[in-house]
């Protein structure tokens, strides 16, 4: 497959375009619990998501036939914490809130790296 401009897949005949969140809104959007200058890293490194990925069917989801382990991170601007929890419940997951933005990952790296650890060891 060759990519020949923004969006545009010759071969699978695929159009679609690259979302991002604006730089200036980044910080307070995405990542509002991490230091400024660390949301603007993020915000300038940022990988797009396409419009047509976030409509694209997945086949069947893991979570019904898999242990499940849920990090709600309860501040997300993103993804709404109530859809978190119906997401997790629905998957039957082991849950941890964290207080924390939709950067989790970066801003509360041990509580992601604990989690981790947990379903790891369960599922050894």
């Amino acid at each position: 497959m060759h990519v020949f401009g923004p969006g545009q897949v010759v071969g699978a005949v695929v159009e679609a375009t690259d979302l991002y969140i604006e730089a200036k809104r980044f910080h307070q959007q995405f990542a509002a619990d991490v230091s400024e200058s660390t949301a603007a890293i993020l915000a300038v490194t940022q990988r797009p998501v396409t419009d047509a990925a976030l409509g694209e069917g997945s086949g069947a989801p893991a979570w019904q036939s898999v242990p499940s382990w849920f990090l709600v991170a309860t501040e997300d601007r993103n993804i709404p914490p109530r859809t978190q929890v119906f997401m997790a419940e629905r998957a039957k997951a082991t849950v941890v809130s964290v207080p924390a933005s939709h950067a989790v990952a970066v801003s509360r790296p041990g509580d992601v790296a604990r989690l981790i650890d947990e379903a790891a060891q369960a599922t050894a």
